[in-house]
């Protein structure tokens, strides 16, 4: 259980008398000291718990979750610990040597330097920075009731494999879909310079559950709570190394 994921996990399943109770119980988990404040909310109670855990550990795997209840603290956390009861399912695909053929290596330099240097993720007045790889210019959709419940969304995406998903959550369509994007959170792993560069290539290659943020104002975003996983891949490994990079 090593993961900031795999112990919130964990923590789901705890049961308290006091509904704060639970977000309590995070501080002897992870080993993390905040003070009580009185007539705190439960939910702020956790958020600010969450914060704190990104700033320690730089985990952004807090940020794997699925549900339509998110935290009034910050849009990328839920409300409470709940969603957290089911653990995030991606199916890898096996490393394959012979993809890295006619890479380019340097611009894979490069694109390591650039991600090496970020500062890892932190929350600082319940705002989160976290390195990671944004995908825009989400170019069309196209939506299908399929019951008065349910709706199917065909998305494409800028480098990413066109996905499906089916939802019972009706996304704002009015807001206009080119302001969303896809974001896959990272973290840099340490190793000899060849060996991570091409980790790292490998790490980005996978498909990922990707966050779901709309711009708003001042240069930041907000995350679109849904009720199922946008699961995403690259279209091709050479695709990645054009990839941009926020903070």
């Amino acid at each position: 259980m090593d993961d900031a994921r795999s112990r919130l996990h964990w923590a789901s399943r705890r049961r308290t008398t006091r509904p704060e109770g639970i977000a309590y119980s995070l501080l002897g988990i992870f080993g993390v000291h905040l003070p009580i404040m009185c007539g705190e909310s439960a939910e702020d109670a956790l958020g600010r718990r969450l914060a704190e855990i990104i700033s320690r550990s730089g985990d952004v795997s807090v940020l794997d979750w699925v549900g339509e209840w998110q935290s009034s603290f910050n849009s990328c956390f839920p409300a409470n610990l709940a969603p957290y009861q089911t653990m995030p399912l991606v199916l890898l695909i096996p490393s394959d040597p012979v993809k890295r053929v006619g890479l380019d290596l340097e611009k894979a330099r490069k694109l390591y330097s650039h991600l090496a240097r970020l500062p890892r993720a932190r929350c600082v007045y319940g705002r989160i920075t976290f390195p990671s790889i944004v995908h825009p210019s989400v170019t069309t959709v196209t939506m299908k009731v399929s019951n008065p419940s349910r709706y199917t969304y065909r998305i494409h995406a800028s480098r990413l494999m066109p996905l499906e998903v089916i939802s019972m959550t009706n996304v704002d369509e009015d807001a206009g879909w080119n302001t969303f994007l896809f974001v896959h959170g990272i973290q840099i792993q340490a190793g000899s310079a060849h060996d991570v560069i091409w980790d790292l290539l490998d790490q980005l290659g996978q498909p990922f559950n990707a966050l779901l943020l709309k711009r708003s104002l001042h240069n930041e975003y907000k995350r679109i709570a849904c009720d199922c996983t946008f699961t995403a891949c690259v279209q091709d490994t050479a695709s990645i190394l054009d990839i941009v990079v926020k903070r």
